[in-house]
């Protein structure tokens, strides 16, 4: 007797310490509850610390992480807007910002990421349609930026995993954009030729360009050489101006030796040991060689 009450004891203890235990629940710092009565949620959300609740089946709480979470490895096949076959692969960061929402859409976190895959992938499917392969690997100089591509698959996915699902899209990327193997080769010559025009392009810009600035120096060399005569010219009118006014200076205070000066500078140009002169005896040359007084002396 006191045996089998031993064990119903026991079992009651048992119960009731599970019952406990169920009724007990701890949410640390990085997550938020969300606690459900017969599976309908019961606002508000609750917050780090001890909580509780009845145990189940009637109360059931979900924990739901509100780190940033990353997601990434989604490659897919899409076809271009030229009907180029692509692979694309990216990433996602999202952050759950409404738990009741996120946990009425969604329950678990597993069935969130297969509808965060599903929006990345339909949203890049749409991006990338829209635009030609040459978009992505930038055969030429004109290319799209991928990660103005990246924002406009954000810009889809954003609104719809906010209002649907209770999740904020921090950030979408494009991490690889490759093409299938069978169609590399093309596309790589493809990319040799286009290379080839650019570098023909640059260098003709580059023999134009240099040609612009050659001509543009000699004309700046003969500015520069116009503007050396011309302030030469003046220099040396201003010299010879300066010369023969200091000449009429000297010549008003001595009339007589300046006369003087200039016979002396005429017998120096055509009288030497090889010239005979034949002039009348009263030339103006003659004045001064037979003359016994210098310019002067009379004063």
């Amino acid at each position: 007797m006191n045996y089998k009450r031993t064990i119903w004891l026991t079992i009651a203890a048992a119960a009731v310490l599970l019952i406990a235990y169920d009724s007990l629940y701890i949410i640390n710092e990085t997550q938020r509850g969300v606690l459900t009565h017969f599976g309908r949620v019961s606002e508000p959300v609750r917050g780090p610390g001890l909580h509780v609740k009845w145990p189940r089946p009637i109360s059931k709480i979900y924990k739901v992480d509100t780190r940033i979470q990353t997601l990434s490895g989604m490659p897919h096949e899409l076809i271009t807007e030229d009907q180029k076959s692509v692979q694309v692969d990216g990433y996602m960061l999202w952050q759950v910002v409404d738990p009741i929402l996120f946990i009425k859409a969604i329950r678990t976190g597993e069935s969130a990421v297969e509808k965060l895959e599903d929006l990345y992938r339909s949203s890049t499917g749409v991006v990338v349609s829209n635009k030609p392969q040459e978009a992505f690997i930038s055969l030429g100089l004109e290319h799209i930026d991928i990660n103005i591509s990246a924002s406009e698959i954000r810009e889809r996915i954003a609104p719809i995993a906010l209002e649907s699902y209770g999740v904020e899209v921090i950030r979408v990327g494009i991490v690889e954009y490759t093409l299938p193997p069978e169609n590399r080769p093309s596309v790589i010559e493809r990319m040799i030729a286009e290379r080839a025009r650019i570098a023909t392009r640059y260098r003709s810009e580059g023999e134009e360009m240099a040609m612009r600035i050659e001509a543009l120096a000699i004309n700046e060399h003969e500015k520069l050489m116009a503007d050396a005569h011309a302030e030469a010219t003046t220099i040396l009118g201003r010299a010879e101006a300066d010369a023969v006014a200091r000449l009429g200076e000297a010549y008003r205070q001595d009339p007589e030796f300046y006369k003087f000066i200039r016979a002396l500078d005429s017998y120096d140009l055509i009288l030497d040991g090889k010239t005979t002169l034949m002039l009348p005896a009263d030339n103006e040359l003659f004045k001064y060689l037979d003359s016994d007084e210098m310019p002067g002396d009379g004063e």
